[in-house]
């Protein structure tokens, strides 16, 4: 590993990167990350793709994530740290894989904080892109944007029905408001 200084560490030969986001999107990785190649897809056991605003990935027994597997130049990374907003955004973790070669680590960024949240459409859709264009199994996507989608109606259910409450009580804007005008 080499420090720059930011005191980023930037490993001196490729590495194995996992990707389960809009990082599976190859024209979005190839524009970011031109030295880089895609070595393969896997599946990552124990962790379920979650959505706050972005993708990250959650560890929970039981379930898994189909990833893309790439080998990052090192001349690549910086770009990548910038784009997936590390250290502070995203923190960078070693994890395992399933590969069809048998078990494999890799680095892979996990959000640091944040709370279920559904995407936007375009990012929605640039994973979506990403998912098909690789072969990948999209009820895994679904599923989570589902899970997000479901997320954010039940808050706003919650938020409707304390609105509705209020709305029983006798709100007189006279005694509410009070203003002054100086001519």
């Amino acid at each position: 590993m080499v420090k720059k200084k930011n005191d980023t560490c930037i490993p001196a030969k490729p590495m194995l990167y996992v990707a389960y986001g809009s990082n599976i999107n190859l024209p979005q990785m190839a524009f970011r990350c031109p030295h880089s190649k895609v070595v393969g897809t896997a599946m990552v056991k124990g962790w379920e793709l979650e959505f706050r605003g972005v993708a990250t990935i959650v560890p929970k027994s039981d379930t898994e994530v189909p990833v893309l597997l790439w080998e990052l130049d090192p001349r690549d990374i910086p770009a990548l740290n910038r784009y997936e907003g590390f250290p502070h955004l995203y923190r960078q973790e070693e994890i395992e894989v399933e590969t069809p070669n048998g078990t494999a680590k890799g680095m892979v960024y996990l959000m640091n904080r944040g709370q279920i949240s559904p995407p936007s459409q375009g990012y929605l859709q640039t994973i979506w892109d990403g998912y098909k264009a690789n072969g990948m199994d999209t009820s895994y996507l679904v599923e989570a944007a589902a899970r997000a989608y479901d997320y954010a109606s039940d808050i706003n259910n919650k938020y409707d029905e304390v609105l509705d409450e209020d709305e029983d009580e006798d709100f007189d804007l006279d005694d509410d408001i009070q203003m002054s005008f100086k001519f």
